[in-house]
């Protein structure tokens, strides 16, 4: 027999949930939503923030989140699902799906016993180790889903299965379409305010191009030092929004002509999805491989380096010219389509159905 969407039970695990802000934690909510839609029955395991539907917290009191190194976080986490009562009477054909790194990985693999599922997938969010390890790790997982394009293929040579691309998706919210108003800002950024975003070179972009208005959504550790380096610099075409509601960025976005992302390294992009789905083109630093969703020129750029000039240049390609800009426009709505939950989850669940499937037909 065949399994069908409505015959898996998923048990998820991830201790962050909305509505704590962060794009994993996203990544989450709308994967298991849109599962849900299909038919797919899903149990979140988690310890921080508010689940919708059936879920299990584990430790009401304690932020393992919290919990450095991520060694003890998981450890304590999956020690406290060991020990809860997951109802998995209904006899549809169980998968667990461990959401994380290396140590949520192996410790997951206790759970999963315990429970005996059929199917263990797992979902990498971030890369927090060397190679051997996440060999180890992953070994009796399948099927293997990884946020970011470079981490995916490099998992893939590691583990020896194929490893799938899954970036998160932007939420409905921003498809929804709605009158284009006179951009109030040129070039729009979204995201945490920290080392990592490399938001130093936004602002030296911003020095080579006086004439060009630039908006900052988001706050973080380092939002204090980059508005008094603003100031320092004299830069009088940046604004810092500060925190925004979901609805306040579309909004942003949508008043905005470009978006760009100044990062060193970043995993899914989700805020550059977000952004061609209100219809920018985007403009990326190389901090990961993103031919997936960025055609150079067509809808977007994605840079060579980490140089302001370059930066500057390609900000100016679009900008300065009108039909371009409309073209890129166009462009994005067409590849943002192609990015929605719906489509992502049916391609996670039928990945862990063919899964299924296979160990059915070897045990028969």
């Amino acid at each position: 027999m065949i399994v069908s969407p409505e015959q898996l039970h998923v048990i998820r695990c991830y201790d962050r949930l909305p509505p704590m802000p962060g794009g994993m934690e996203q990544h989450v909510a709308q994967l298991t939503a849109a599962q849900r839609r299909l038919g797919v029955r899903v149990t979140q395991v988690h310890n921080s923030g508010e689940a919708i539907g059936e879920a299990i917290r584990l430790w009401p009191l304690l932020r393992t989140d919290r919990l450095r190194p991520n060694l003890l976080r998981w450890s304590l986490f999956y020690f406290g699902a060991l020990f809860r009562q997951i109802d998995t009477s209904d006899c549809r054909v169980l998968v667990l799906h461990v959401h994380g790194d290396w140590q949520a990985f192996l410790l997951g693999r206790a759970l999963a016993a315990r429970l005996g599922v059929n199917v263990r997938a797992a979902t990498l969010h971030e890369w927090v180790r060397g190679d051997q390890v996440y060999a180890t790790a992953l070994r009796t997982y399948a099927p293997i889903f990884c946020t970011g394009a470079n981490e995916a293929k490099r998992l893939t040579g590691i583990t020896g299965s194929s490893v799938i691309h899954l970036p998160s998706a932007p939420a409905d919210l921003f498809f929804a379409r709605s009158q284009r108003n006179n951009p109030i800002v040129d070039v729009i950024a979204v995201g945490t305010l920290n080392p990592r975003k490399n938001y130093d070179l936004l602002l030296d972009c911003a020095a080579l191009l006086p004439r060009v208005t630039f908006a900052i959504y988001g706050d973080g550790p380092e939002r204090g030092r980059l508005e008094q380096l603003s100031i320092q610099m004299r830069l009088k075409n940046v604004q810092f929004r500060g925190p925004a509601s979901p609805e306040a960025i579309r909004a942003g976005l949508s008043s905005s002509r470009l978006f760009i992302n100044t990062a060193f390294s970043e995993g899914s992009p989700t805020a550059a999805l977000e952004a061609m789905a209100c219809g920018l083109p985007v403009v990326l630093t190389p901090s990961n491989d993103y031919s997936s969703i960025v055609t150079d020129g067509l809808n977007g750029k994605v840079t060579g380096s980490f140089e302001a000039g370059e930066l500057a240049s390609a900000i100016e390609e679009f900008i300065g010219n009108p039909d371009r800009l409309e073209k890129a426009r166009r462009k994005s709505l067409d590849v943002a389509a192609l990015h929605r939950w719906d489509a992502k989850a049916l391609l996670v669940t039928n990945e862990m159905m063919d899964v299924a499937n296979r160990l059915r037909h070897s045990r028969a």
